[in-house]
């Protein structure tokens, strides 16, 4: 009967303990699905962030373009109520022969800036090729050049309000690491750190179940000190 008491005490001291041996599972568990959801989130950002700088890199005389699309600052008023300073502008890349119509708003490239403005009128110069008036929106008069279709890059899509500056910092050797150095690295740790951490508190647990006085095998099976589970 002792034997039986003894067995029973000490099954169910580890059936106390095992409570919270689960709650560190469910903890670790938590904290790998946060870790997957993290990344998830940072992936899109990462991708663009590369594409932006291997795009500077391989062509540094435009504008860095992702999937098909640049985004560019706007560094004045001229088109607003529509977008405004610091404002990002998001413009689709156009091929050679694309045709634009009266009312597209047109980025393209004027002296050493680029402009994004609306088309007023289609003409022709005088060797018959095809040239764009335009103007701003919050301008009184047209704008003093004409555009050739070489000089556009693409037409305008959508704005980010007062995300430009943003995106001059992730062009700076310090945007940069935040942006594409820093995301490798959370990565890192959330797929390192993590099992590192479950590893150490398995090997705390095996270890406080062979404490002396704990008369647990490690297998979850009690068993009493040599010759008091004895029955004479």
């Amino acid at each position: 009967m002792e034997s039986e008491r003894i067995t029973n005490e000490t099954s169910a001291d580890f059936r106390r303990r095992e409570p919270a041996h689960n709650r560190k599972s469910s903890f670790l568990s938590i904290s790998n699905i946060i870790g997957i959801i993290l990344c998830v989130l940072m992936l899109p950002g990462f991708l663009i962030s590369m594409t932006l700088f291997i795009s500077s890199l391989i062509h540094p005389d435009v504008p860095p373009s992702c999937f098909g699309y640049t985004p560019l600052m706007v560094q004045s008023g001229s088109m607003s109520p529509l977008f405004d300073e610091d404002d990002l502008v998001l413009v689709q890349n156009g091929a050679s022969d694309t045709v634009y119509a009266v009312g597209d708003i047109i980025c393209f490239h004027s002296g050493d800036a680029y402009v994004t403005h609306r088309i007023k009128e289609i003409t022709t110069d005088e060797n018959g090729n095809t040239v764009y008036t335009t103007q701003g929106d919050a301008n009184n008069t047209p704008d003093k050049d004409t555009v050739r279709p070489d000089q556009i890059l693409g037409v305008y899509k959508t704005h980010f309000k007062g995300m430009g500056k943003a995106l001059l910092f992730i062009q700076t050797p310090v945007g940069m690491i935040v942006c594409v150095m820093l995301p490798i690295f959370l990565v890192f740790l959330l797929f390192t750190v993590p099992p590192r951490i479950a590893a150490r508190k398995k090997r705390k647990h095996m270890t406080a179940r062979r404490i002396p006085g704990d008369f647990s095998d490690g297998n979850g099976m009690g068993s009493a000190p040599e010759g008091r589970n004895e029955i004479r």
